[in-house]
């Protein structure tokens, strides 16, 4: 029991987003593979106790996964909190996402993470840690990513814009968003309209029964740059950064290689980083 509740979510779990939150100089600074691994849980708060998981989450739990991150296990973690849509009937009230420095890291043995609770002084045994994250949330689904393509970085208190969508053809999909729409955000990055944007591939759960995620991620420094960045300015944008396709051109291009299944609101609430 301790093993399957502790993976419900923190980098114990096989837990999205995210490569997104990181600046990718801090990603090669780490010695990160070419497209780094990370994973990401999807946790839903248990009736009752919402507010109960936002206080773990900025506390303990943080406490436990900066002790993770400075003993090298991760080179990162972050939590997202549902902003859009929000209430009982919303699948993941957080993603937690666990970046790895290669491969994904093994689930965690209960000496393991003793040690990791040691270390981050909390005063629990495993076993104690596995029944309380047992009684704030659970977990919906958990999955393992790789970056496709990265821009920028986040920080917290950033809102992030997740958009699922199915991809006929992964090389077409990746091709084009590298084409027309990371250009374009290494542009907004550079005049800080974003803070940064992420595409990526799910690599497990993968096959005929599973529903194969691909995602992209546009993070914005504030609410308002939300609902503005699309806004008439954007063809201006548009127009220089890819001056020989027309935006209509563009998207129709676009509706060839994905088609949205979903967008999401999150706010980055936990952004953990090596301690200095």
């Amino acid at each position: 029991m301790v093993t399957a509740r502790r993976c419900l979510w923190g980098s114990s779990v096989l837990a999205t987003l995210i490569g997104v939150l990181v600046p990718q100089s801090a990603m090669s600074q780490s010695k990160q593979t070419p497209n780094p691994y990370y994973s990401v849980a999807c946790v839903k708060a248990k009736p009752g106790k919402g507010a109960d998981l936002s206080t773990f989450v900025s506390g303990d739990l943080r406490k436990f996964e900066q002790a993770e991150v400075d003993s090298g296990r991760l080179t990162h973690w972050a939590a997202m909190r549902a902003v859009v849509p929000a209430g009982t009937e919303v699948e993941c009230d957080y993603r937690m996402a666990s970046y790895y420095p290669g491969l994904p890291a093994e689930p965690m043995s209960d000496d393991q993470t003793a040690a990791v609770l040691k270390k981050a002084g909390i005063n629990m045994i495993s076993q104690q840690w596995a029944n309380r994250l047992g009684e704030v949330g659970s977990l919906v689904y958990s999955g393992v990513y790789q970056r496709a393509a990265t821009v920028g970085g986040g920080k917290e208190g950033d809102y992030l814009v997740m958009t699922e969508m199915s991809v006929p053809n992964v090389d077409d999909w990746i091709a084009h968003e590298k084409k027309l729409w990371q250009p374009l955000f290494e542009d907004a990055v550079k005049d800080g309209a974003m803070d940064g944007w992420h595409a990526a591939v799910e690599v497990f759960p993968h096959g005929a029964e599973d529903l194969h995620r691909f995602y992209t991620v546009n993070i914005y420094p504030n609410w308002s740059s939300v609902f503005t960045f699309f806004g008439p300015s954007f063809q201006d944008r548009w127009r220089k950064v890819n001056p020989d396709v027309p935006i209509a051109d563009g998207m129709a291009e676009e509706r060839k290689v994905e088609t949205i299944q979903h967008t999401y609101v999150y706010k980055l609430v936990v952004l953990i980083q090596p301690s200095k």
